[in-house]
Order: C-alpha cells, then structure tokens, then sequence
C-alpha cells in the first residue's frame, strides 16, 4: 500500500504514577527528518523515541511533541534544600551589611529558584510515554495510509492520461514518417533543385534517423508501466516515483524537440506536463 507522509497522530498513556501524551506531525521531506520536544532533561528518552520513529517511518519530516505528568501533576517541582540553605545564608549576610531591618523571607527564597523541575528516572517514565509514542505512531501511520490511498487515486488517473497520449504519439509519429520524404521531394521538386540522387537518399536517411521517436516512446511505456507496478506495490516507493516521473519528462521533451508535425509537438508537450503532474504528487509519497 502506498503512503503519504503528510499526517498526525496522537497518543494518550495513563500509569501510576506516570501519564503520558505524544502528538506526532509528518509533512514532505526528501529524506527521514526527526524533531522532538518536551524532553529536553532526557537525552536518554530522546534517542529511544527517535529508534522508534525510525522503525515505523522511512520518509518525511516528523515533529513529536511530549508531555508528562507524575501523580496528575505536569512537570512537578521539587525543592533543593541545600540551595535554599544556601540563599538564606547569603541574605542573612546581606540584610547585615546593609543594615536592613527585614530578613529574608520565603518569597525571597522561592524568587531565587529553590524550587527545581523534577527530572524522573528514565526508565520509570519510559514505560508509559512508550505506550503514548506507538499510539502517536499508529494514529500517523493510518492517517498517512489514507491519504495515500487518495495519492494512488490521482496517480492512475494520470498514468490514463499518460497512456492516451503515447497512444495518439504513437499514431502521429508513424503517420509523420510516412509523409515526411514526400513532403521534402514534393518542395525539391517545386524549388526545381535538381538534387543527386545518392546524396538525396543520405540526407534523407540522416533525417529519418534525427526525427525517430520511437525508442523515447517505447522508453515512456516502459516507465509508465513501471510506475503502475510501484501503485500495487509495498514499502516506500516515493523516491522511485519521482525519478520515473522526471525520466518521463525528459523522454517527453526529446520527443518534442524531434517533432516534425505540429500534432505530435502538442502531444508531447502534454505528456510533460502530465509528467510534472505525477512529480508533483509523487513528492508527497513516502
């Protein structure tokens, strides 16, 4: 099944005495890109939440959002009593040097921080915000599949397209070569040039050859079937659709740039931009 990389997903966990929330985003990307916050204090949790992001997705720019609460508080506090000592001990001096007649009190205390983020142990903390980031994970990985269906939709629509016109390009190009030779007697022949015959059939040859299409063509059925194989296919398949795709333009404008008849110049220029087309979705492929 094909996959987008566009998606969100949210995961909730509730333990004792840790709960966890996850809320993961996916957007294009080239390549496999990982953002993380609300764990900032734990390096160790960050690593084991990008390990399994990487396990579950091999595209696109992830942006993971986490948060956690001990016993239904968020982001506790604890109180640093050898810094509070500290503090009190130095206002005490200062209130003496100064000659103040108040001494410190608590406000003071806890405007200088004595108060302190608790930091859990890793470990105890990873056992619920685990569950949060695979339901995150699999919230993404079901939002992606859907709008990747919608992708497969748009795709077949436009290999339809593509499959007409290499049938009409097909049809123009040998019509094309049929009239073409007596095209260029007919006007020898009206310019009343009395060209030599061997020359004539050199020359002519060397033209049939410059405005041949039908190896770019067969190259265009070609792609065209592979890239309706990738649709029905497994695992990630954008990078190869979008390199199919730019091959499709490129034959394309080679076609068009050998065109002798008008017809088959339209026709190749709409099979370049219905390769742009599939470029352009296929981007959003993972």
């Amino acid at each position: 099944m094909l996959h987008s990389m566009t998606g969100f997903g949210r995961g909730v966990s509730r333990m004792v005495p840790f709960s966890a929330q996850a809320e993961l985003r996916s957007v294009n990307s080239r390549f496999l890109e990982i953002r993380l916050r609300g764990l900032a204090d734990l390096p160790q949790l960050v690593q084991r939440c990008e390990a399994v992001l990487r396990e579950r997705f091999s595209r696109g720019t992830l942006e993971l959002s986490v948060r956690w609460e001990k016993d239904g508080v968020s982001r506790p506090k604890r109180l640093n009593v050898e810094a509070a000592r500290s503090y009190q001990t130095s206002l005490r001096e200062l209130t003496e040097l100064l000659g103040a007649s108040d001494g410190p009190q608590l406000g003071h205390l806890i405007s200088l921080g004595v108060f302190e983020d608790e930091v859990p142990e890793p470990e105890a903390l990873w056992s619920s915000l685990s569950l949060a980031v695979q339901g995150a994970c699999d919230e993404l990985a079901e939002a992606r599949a859907a709008e990747g269906e919608r992708l497969v939709a748009v795709l077949r629509r436009e290999l339809e397209t593509i499959d007409r016109l290499l049938r009409e390009a097909r049809r123009l190009a040998g019509e094309d070569g049929q009239g073409w030779e007596a095209r260029v007697r007919e006007r020898l022949q009206r310019l009343d040039v009395d060209a030599d015959p061997g020359r004539l059939e050199v020359e002519l040859a060397l033209l049939a050859e410059r405005g041949d299409v039908q190896e770019e063509l067969d190259r265009i059925g070609s792609h065209m079937t592979r890239l309706a194989d990738l649709l029905e296919g497994e695992g990630p398949v954008g990078r190869e659709l979008e390199f199919l795709a730019q091959e499709l333009g490129r034959e394309a404008n080679t076609v068009g740039a050998k065109a002798r008849a008008e017809g088959l110049s339209r026709v190749a220029m709409d099979l370049r931009l219905t390769a742009e087309r599939i470029r352009e979705q296929a981007r959003n492929v993972e």
